[in-house]
This record gives structure tokens, sequence and C-alpha cells, in this order.
């Protein structure tokens, strides 16, 4: 993992440094008024940003990555930076090989919190962006946890995991899970963390995250084309989210009770895999026919969702790299959200704003489950049909292993991972969602 420093302009050597000054607006003639940077003497630049833009700071970020400029004293002038600000910045130069050492004009207590927060994400990122042999199953969980119980440990609350595996009393209830990864080596498995604030281990479950964390997905018999199986092991970027917004929002000064399921499994073909017309049963009395072995990822979060309305869970949140349907919907800079009511929680929404991260809610309707009709079973875990809505339409499949009474919000994460790169993401995992969910669980700002 590339190193990250962070240090304030106020204690550092500034010749040590290239001098960067923001400048708002376009560059100057006889520079193209596009151009993003201008040289000004001795390791010294400015760099042309518009400060209207939407994260300004991490486009600035990614320009000083394309540039190989990563070691910098930045100057931001008359224009303001906070500390959310820096973490952005930060996130934009990150490229998942180079170290950062990076001055901001800002106190240091408030460098220490940029680069812890920094740190931490960058650390989800590359545990998401991790390769299939070295993050399985088990091995996920196993990581998440240690994560989620360091920050633990240092709030004084206590962190506790529930693995549910193969020869675990309640691993035959985990039918979603046995299917997908019946076809692999690396056995599928349940991990449930619970987070206790004040070590007390009664009281109702305030929030339940249930997040997919598919470690490899070659879309089974229904394979994927080289072009699409190539960046599959991220499928477990939902889980791998989770379990960064917990970490952060503990580290936040979390006061709620959180459980986590993580529903994890590697999607492979063999003689034992899933086939297409193959029909389980779930616990809730749903039976569903694999109408598309590539379709994995809302058969695993079934699991999760029906253990965490069996657990009374007030409210439910799942997030999950489901259907390729919202990325077309809605591009890969935001995610997608559905709910029953069609209307977001407010502290979601401001989380998402205040952090200064993307959602945009789409539509539930009844009349969706049509697309998703089994002949031979209840439902399909494949849309089908003229017009299907395909991220609505996983969207009401998920929505039959969760109880009416128990607000619930599906997040389709069409942002956790850049293929190629874009004006705010070096190519990989990005991380998105964190900073918005952290602040969603611990009702603490940036």
């Amino acid at each position: 993992m590339p190193k990250i420093k962070v240090s304030s302009v106020k204690n550092v050597n500034a010749d040590a440094f290239i001098y960067v000054k923001l400048k708002d607006g376009d560059a100057p003639k006889p520079f193209n008024k596009k151009a993003k940077l201008i040289p000004e003497g001795k390791n010294s630049v400015s760099l042309m940003v518009n400060k209207e833009n939407f994260r300004f700071y991490q486009e600035a970020g990614r320009s000083l990555c394309n540039l190989g400029i990563n070691n910098a004293l930045i100057d931001s002038g008359d224009i303001p930076l906070s500390v959310l600000d820096a973490v952005w910045m930060i996130q934009g130069m990150y490229d998942g090989k180079s170290d950062i050492n990076i001055a901001f004009a800002l106190l240091k207590k408030d460098c220490d919190k940029v680069a812890g927060i920094s740190d931490l994400i960058i650390g989800f990122r590359e545990l998401a962006d991790s390769d299939s042999k070295t993050t399985t199953p088990e091995s996920l969980v196993k990581e998440v946890f240690s994560k989620v119980k360091k920050a633990a440990d240092k709030k004084g609350g206590e962190a506790t995991l529930k693995l549910i595996k193969k020869g675990h009393k309640d691993y035959h209830e985990c039918v979603g899970l046995q299917a997908v990864g019946r076809g692999s080596d690396n056995l599928p498995c349940l991990g449930i963390i619970d987070y206790f604030p004040d070590g007390k281990k009664d009281g109702d479950i305030d929030i339940s995250l249930v997040g997919k964390g598919i470690t490899f997905d070659s879309g089974g018999y229904d394979i994927k084309p080289p072009s699409y199986m190539s960046s599959m092991h991220s499928d477990k970027s939902g889980a791998v989210y989770l379990g960064g917004a917990l970490t952060l929002a503990i580290l936040q000064g979390l006061k709620k009770r959180v459980r986590l399921y993580l529903c994890c499994a590697e999607n492979m073909l063999s003689g034992k895999s899933m086939l297409p017309g193959d029909i389980i049963s779930y616990p809730n009395g749903v039976k569903v026919e694999i109408g598309n072995t590539d379709a994995e990822g809302r058969l695993v979060l079934a699991d999760g969702l029906i253990h965490a309305c069996k657990a009374k869970s007030k409210f439910i949140l799942d997030a999950a790299t489901l259907t390729g349907a919202a990325k077309i919907a809605i591009g890969r800079d935001m995610c997608a959200a559905f709910t029953p009511s069609n209307e977001l929680p407010l502290d979601l929404q401001h989380a998402f704003k205040d952090s200064m991260e993307e959602l945009w809610l789409l539509p539930m309707r009844p009349y969706f489950k049509r697309f998703i009709l089994s002949k031979r079973a209840d439902i399909s875990n494949a849309g089908t049909g003229d017009g299907n809505p395909g991220a609505s339409s996983a969207a009401e499949f998920l929505h039959c292993f969760v109880e009416k009474d128990i607000p619930w919000v599906h997040l389709d994460l069409a942002c956790a991972y850049q293929k190629e790169g874009s004006a705010f993401y070096a190519p990989g995992a990005t991380g998105a969602t964190i900073l918005a969910l952290a602040q969603f669980l611990s009702g603490k700002k940036y």
C-alpha cells in the first residue's frame, strides 16, 4: 500500500516540495485557456481550477496525479480549504502505486485528521482492489472484522464476529450463498459483525448493513466475456465499503448499535456449480428460479436481508455492485438508491450532500415485479421482458426478502470501480460512499 503523509505547511521545509498554487479560472495567455498547469519558476507551478465544479479539489488532485506530482505543498490562496476538501484531493491523487507527500495550509490537528481519514479510505480501496487469490470469502470477512475491531478497541466499544460457514448450525439457512459458492474451492460464508458502542450486548439493532462480497465473479455457466471478467475481483466492493463506513463511523464517535452482514462467495465454474433452471427455496418461503447464473449478487444479499429482518433491525441498508443497468442509467460517478417509499431518509440525503458524495433515487414500483416472475417458482433472479428496468427490477427482487414494516434502502454501487479512470479517480476501486455512509451512521460531519 502506498504511504500517505500529510503535513501542515507551518511544519515543513517548503524547498522539499513542489509549490502548487491553486488559481480559479482559465489559464492566462499565451497558454490555451483550458491548460491545467502553468510553470511559475523553480519547483513552482500554478494549477488552474474551477471552484464552481463539483469536488474541484478532487479534480485538482487527479490533475496532479496525471502530471506525476505526488510531492506537493498546496497553496489554496483565497480559495477556502476544509478537512473534507483535503481528503478529496488526496483521493484524486491516489493511483494505487505512488506514495503521496502533501502539505496543506491547515492546522496540524486538521492535517492529522485528513491523514487518518485518507489512510482509512485508501486502505479499504486497496482491499476492494485486491486480487481474488489473496482475498477469499472467509479471509475478506476476517480482514474487515480486524479493521472494525481495531477501531472499536480504540474508541472503547466492542466488536464481535459470528462466522457462518459449512459446519455451522445455521449454514443450512444460507441457501443463496450455498448456490452461488457451490462451484468454488473457496467455500462461501456469512460474516456477522456486531458493534456495541458501550460494550453492552443487549438492546435493539439500530441499523443493519448488508454487503455483497463476491470475491470473484466469473458469471458461472452464463460466463462473462473477458472484457467484463477482468475487473470482477472488485465485485466485493459492497461488503468492503460498508466495512469502511462502519470503521470510520466508529472512529467518528458512533453511538448506535450496528450490525454488518458480509455475504461472501466466489461465483465459479465446476461440475458442482448452480445451473440455469435450478430452483432454490429460501427460509422465508420464497422460491427462486435461476434464470441467469451471472445475477448472483441478489441471491447472496437475500440471505443477509432475511437474517437482518429476523433480528428485528430497526433499519436496513444494503450495498452492492449489483447491476450494469445502474451504470447505464446514471454512469459511474454516483450510486443509485432504491426504497419502497421512493423517499430517502433525510439524514441519509444530508450525509451524502454534506460529504460531497452523490446518489440518485431510481424508482421502485410494485408492477416492476412482473419482470422477475417465474413460471416454475415465485420469482426469477433474472429480469426479462420488453422495457425491463434492470436496476429497479433487481431492487424488487431484493424487496421480496425484506419485511414490510422495516425501513430499507438499497444502494446499487455504480460508482464503486473505475475501469478506465475518471475526472475524479485513477483506474481501480474508488471507496465511494464510505464518507457519506459513515456520517449517516455516526451523525458526525467532517
